[in-house]
């Protein structure tokens, strides 16, 4: 049931990106969204194959949910009221975000790769988060975990396998 008011999370942002591909429909989503600058995404899969696909204006932040693609390095602001976070925004400056993310693809010599996301916290806060990814040749988000960080450390969360887009969401303060 969690799983499927997740999925529900999401339709917001397919409704953005369309929206957003379609310069002669709706307005985009109003407010401080920033969005990138159109790319192509290019992952290692093995030895011998690539997986390649493009993307339009996709926000970083939308809704509370951070979203994240290979290459990504940037930062957010939390808005912390009563212990609880009640609005994430996209941070354009790295040095001065109250959490910061890396996610980045290494490949080994041997061909063998990994997907490597680095959470830097630096709040004096333990911040927990929820994750979906969607990953190559598989159309449904996959729920994945992640590890809270503690007040002014780093978590680092690994995969073995290439992931497209990475979701965070539900970004709360961790009192347990």
């Amino acid at each position: 049931m969690k799983f499927f008011r997740y999925l529900a999370a999401l339709l917001p942002l397919a409704v953005a990106l369309a929206v957003a591909a379609d310069p002669d429909s709706t307005p985009a989503p109003a407010g401080d969204v920033t969005f990138r600058e159109p790319f192509t995404l290019k992952l290692h899969v093995d030895k011998e194959h690539y997986y390649e696909q493009h993307f339009e204006r996709i926000p970083y932040v939308f809704k509370g949910g951070v979203y994240l693609f290979k290459g990504d390095r940037f930062g957010v602001t939390l808005d912390v009221n009563d212990g609880a976070v009640r609005a994430v925004a996209y941070q354009p400056k790295f040095e001065t975000a109250d959490v910061t993310f890396a996610f980045s693809q290494d490949v080994a010599a041997d061909g063998t790769e990994m997907m490597l996301l680095i959470i830097r916290n630096h709040t004096k806060y333990r911040i927990a988060v929820d994750a979906l990814m969607t990953v190559p040749d598989r159309e449904a988000p996959l729920g994945t975990s992640i590890l809270p960080i503690e007040p002014g450390l780093s978590g680092y969360e690994s995969w073995p396998h290439p992931i497209v887009q990475l979701l965070l969401h539900d970004i709360r303060i961790d009192t347990g």
